[in-house]
């Protein structure tokens, strides 16, 4: 679960995108490693758990660079992969883990530590709120694979509790600038 938890918080893909990646999606060797969302997972009635093969929209089908501790993370689970399974993340059989499972299971390690609020959509909000103070809002748009930037501000970035210190600015309208 620590491994999930934690691309997670590298990519700012949804639990079910971080699910359905293979070792064919990942590229530890490059110049920038970085992993391809290029699916989701789906469970169906009748259908069973599945990968599917495309993500949720066109825009979230993309290549994120990953930052070094999940670079050392999915080295850490090369080395103990099984050739003959694809998915990153394999159940303890190979085959693809159900959303709800893994779901479930956050919601028992999270029970009675006071971060029930701590939900997967918590860690695409972090990304995003992350991304937008350091770089832009355009930039977390695109890491969290939203078509267009209004989405990921008005339902995934933090608004801040206090607003920007600009006193120094507003300080201009005094008439000194030194006071």
């Amino acid at each position: 679960m620590a491994d999930i938890v934690d691309l997670m918080l590298a990519t700012g893909a949804r639990i079910g995108e971080i699910l359905a990646l293979r070792w064919s999606d990942v590229d530890l060797d490059g110049e920038r490693p970085s992993l391809t969302i290029s699916g989701t997972i789906k469970t169906e009635p009748g259908r069973g758990t599945y990968r599917k093969a495309s993500p949720k929209s066109d825009a979230s089908r993309r290549t994120i660079v990953l930052p070094p501790f999940a670079v050392a993370m999915l080295h850490r689970r090369l080395q103990s992969h099984l050739p003959t399974v694809d998915p990153v993340f394999p159940t303890r059989n190979g085959t693809w883990h159900q959303v709800t499972n893994i779901e479930r299971r956050w919601r028992r390690i999270r029970k009675d530590t006071g971060l029930e609020w701590v939900t997967p959509h918590v860690f695409r909000k972090t990304v995003a709120t992350l991304i937008s103070e350091q770089v832009d809002s355009e930039t977390a748009s695109q890491q969290l694979g939203h078509s267009s930037s209004s989405i990921t501000r008005e339902f995934y970035i933090v608004k801040p509790v206090i607003a920007a210190d600009v006193a120094d600015v507003l300080q201009q309208l005094s008439g000194d600038a030194e006071s």
